[in-house]
């Protein structure tokens, strides 16, 4: 999945002020293992990563505010994340971090997650975010991506049923209504938390 940032009406001191478009941005997923807030908890489980870290070896200060660094990301990613970078020495033998707002880091390309919920990573890239991530020793993260693959392979089967073959009136009411709680769960609402005044 490629992320296509907007450009922010305003430039901000605080990157926390650019949370709500950051939300919009990346359709309320992570920029690494893709959860959607729904099934996280909300966004109250998602925070700011600054993909160049702010501190660390190899911290970039002067990024620390601006949008193009900023990315979406689930609290569980952003803290394994933490202030990680690659070293020149990693950067030679092409390890890096995926970085889903370049053509180039389409998690697709990186890595390949299996219907039983298993992560295998492509290349030398997907090696290192895996890794550094822990999403392939993460057992709910595997059980939500088993539970994606799952309901994605029973929706292309109701809509390949719907339009092969003849169904009664009632039986396809059952399963227009069975699409449209798949469709819910794949492509979830987005909810805004309310917040004390």
């Amino acid at each position: 999945m490629i992320f296509t940032r907007s450009i922010p009406k305003r430039r901000y001191r605080n990157y926390s002020l650019y949370r709500s478009l950051l939300r919009t941005d990346f359709q309320h997923r992570c920029a690494y293992c893709l959860v959607h807030e729904y099934h996280n908890g909300s966004d109250a489980n998602f925070s700011i990563d600054h993909h160049r870290p702010r501190n660390g070896m190899y911290a970039r200060r002067d990024l620390e505010n601006e949008y193009a660094n900023l990315y979406w990301c689930c609290n569980e990613c952003n803290q394994n994340k933490g202030d990680q970078w690659t070293s020149p020495q990693e950067e030679t033998l092409g390890f890096g971090w995926l970085d889903p707002c370049e053509s180039w880091g389409d998690h697709d390309l990186h890595w390949q997650i299996n219907s039983d919920g298993e992560i295998a990573w492509l290349t030398s890239v997907g090696e290192y975010t895996v890794k550094k991530l822990m999403l392939h020793e993460r057992e709910w993260l595997k059980d939500y991506w088993r539970e994606i693959a799952k309901r994605q392979n029973l929706r292309e089967m109701l809509m390949a049923s719907l339009e092969t073959r003849e169904i009664p009136s009632m039986e396809r009411t059952l399963i227009e209504q069975r699409l449209q709680e798949l469709n819910r769960y794949l492509e979830p609402p987005v909810f805004h938390r309310p917040y004390r005044k």
